[in-house]
């Protein structure tokens, strides 16, 4: 290794093996690099990495109990510590696709495969420290703020012929974006790309059609960029994102499905797909998807409570439609519940919407006992609080008391949250969730406006325009009974003209949930029956034309 310096490097070995540390170190310390610590598990590693800075980290991916490498740098990269922008060396003896794709998200600066080699590491660390040598002049313009001296000194570089070029120019086109100097990113990723097809510069083609709001440029680009390299897990990302600008949940859950599938480790796109198909309706793939990003939260910086509750809640929602399909989820997310105080701080609140997720996951397990002295726990702890900071858990009961059967009292807790708050527009809207007609101003508004939009286009014969306008109301009103029979109606019009099962199955699960919500005196259950009776009748003349 020629010496540039490296004598007063510090460096950090992270291994649960004792004789693998003993022979980094070694050979870190035959390089010339005279500081050296080790940690034997990711806690104690980032306690160092807390206190100092280290210009290099050498991790081990599986780090045994705890956190994993992959978990180490995630936190490193995404967190404010002194070690944020420190050389990561990912070190593993797996040779797993999904356990590489994993790490490359966070981007390691460098992924070595055990067993090492002095002469594989000298060469890995020489070209590592003399670029990081090379472009510190940048990062540190960077880290004060400085884009413009940033963007100077990139120049400079790129004229001078640095051996680092292709670095510079993917820094240059960054920071460019990030100034929203569009026009000037975009000039800089066509000359990269007129002499070589990279992938960094044709995804800042992407950035900046999104910059643009040049939607279908955008998808052009990341068209050619799957085709080219169907791994590349930063084309779906932006896939993803594309789809959110455009609002198409559908679209959405498809490429994180697909992003997932490829890359089952990513606790992030595990909890968007289970958000997104969760808002889709699409309980089965929200409640597995939800539950891989629980058990990735294990140790992770990225666990979020949200995450636990929202597994919890989409699993009760698919024991009520299909009890086989969330039977082997009940476990898994009772577990989760149980645990939940302890991962998440214990609060009052916090211990009440436990207790009350508690009870009604027991109901989905059959046990009844334990159902009944959760909700007691539940309400001892949370009492006649009228806070508004307790709304949610309230709203929390009054799901409770309806899957324990308790409809008289449900409706009575209701009935008061709505007297308590009939002058708060904000809170109206929380408590409209548990309604079957809005009662705050804005979502009376909303409901008007989508059945206008989706009548519009249901006599306009665009069944699935007028079924995703349903379906977004949906989301915020899962109650409201005439928006669900809109849904429906529009959904069989559409199976009229196409008879697809995957259409069938969500009418079908339209049907059972709201079977759930209404009522024989319901001003609409004429119509329900109806349209189910024309529903099945479908089915069956369909089954009938296969079989023939």
């Amino acid at each position: 290794m020629a010496d540039l310096g490296y004598y007063k490097m510090h460096a950090l070995i992270i291994d649960d093996f004792e004789n693998f540390r003993g022979t980094l170190y070694k050979m870190l310390m035959d390089l010339g690099i005279g500081n050296v610590d080790t940690a034997a598990s990711g806690e104690e590693a980032l306690r160092f990495c807390r206190a100092r800075t280290y210009d290099l980290i050498l991790c081990d991916n599986n780090l045994g109990k705890g956190k994993s490498g992959q978990q180490v740098l995630e936190e490193l990269r995404s967190t404010d510590n002194p070690c944020a922008d420190s050389l990561f060396i990912l070190v593993s003896a797996e040779s797993s696709k999904s356990i590489i794709m994993a790490a490359y998200d966070y981007e390691p600066d460098a992924y070595l495969a055990k067993p090492i080699t002095p002469k594989a590491l000298d060469q890995r660390l020489s070209r590592l420290i003399e670029q990081r040598a090379e472009l510190k002049a940048i990062q540190v313009a960077q880290k004060a703020g400085d884009n413009q001296q940033a963007i100077k000194l990139c120049k400079e570089l790129i004229a001078n012929g640095s051996r680092h070029t292709n670095s510079c120019q993917k820094l240059l086109g960054q920071l460019y974006l990030t100034n929203n100097d569009v026009a000037a990113a975009e000039e800089l990723y066509r000359t990269v790309l007129d002499n070589r097809e990279l992938e960094w510069a044709q995804l800042g083609m992407v950035r900046t059609k999104l910059a643009q709001h040049d939607y279908l440029g955008a998808q052009q680009w990341l068209e050619n960029i799957l085709q080219g390299n169907p791994l590349c897990m930063k084309a779906y990302d932006l896939q993803a994102e594309l789809f959110k600008l455009q609002n198409d949940t559908e679209g959405l859950q498809n490429i994180l499905q697909k992003a997932t599938d490829i890359s089952p480790l990513s606790i992030l796109r595990q909890q968007a797909l289970g958000d997104v198909a969760q808002q889709n309706n699409d309980l089965v793939t929200a409640a597995n998807a939800l539950r891989r990003a629980v058990k990735l939260g294990e140790h992770s910086c990225f666990d979020k409570a949200e995450v636990h509750s929202l597994f919890a809640q989409t699993t009760i929602d698919l024991h009520s439609i299909d009890k086989e399909l969330a039977k082997p989820l009940v476990r898994d997310a009772i577990n989760c519940i149980v645990n939940y105080e302890d991962n998440f701080g214990k609060t009052q609140l916090k211990k009440a919407e436990s207790l009350l997720l508690e009870s009604q996951l027991q109901v989905c397990a059959g046990d009844q006992r334990r159902a009944q002295e959760a909700l007691s726990s539940a309400q001892t702890v949370l009492g006649n609080t009228k806070d508004a900071d307790a709304l949610p858990v309230q709203i929390e009961m009054v799901r409770a008391l309806r899957v324990l059967g308790k409809t008289d009292e449900a409706q009575r807790r209701l009935a008061d949250l709505l007297q308590h708050y009939a002058s708060n527009e904000d809170q109206l809207q929380k408590l409209d969730v548990l309604l079957d007609e809005p009662r705050s101003e804005k979502n009376k508004l909303m409901v008007a406006e989508i059945n206008k939009k989706g009548i519009a286009a249901y006599n306009a014969k665009d069944f699935s325009t007028a079924a995703d306008s349903f379906k977004i109301a949906l989301q915020k009103l899962p109650n409201h009974v005439g928006l669900r029979l809109n849904y429906v109606q529009a959904m069989i019009d559409k199976l009229k003209s196409n008879f697809e099962q995957a259409t069938s199955e969500k009418i079908q699960q339209a049907f059972t949930k709201a079977s759930a919500i209404i009522s024989s005196q319901h001003p609409q259950y004429q119509r329900y029956r109806q349209l189910s009776e024309v529903y099945t009748n479908l089915v069956k003349a369909y089954e009938k034309n296969s079989r023939g």
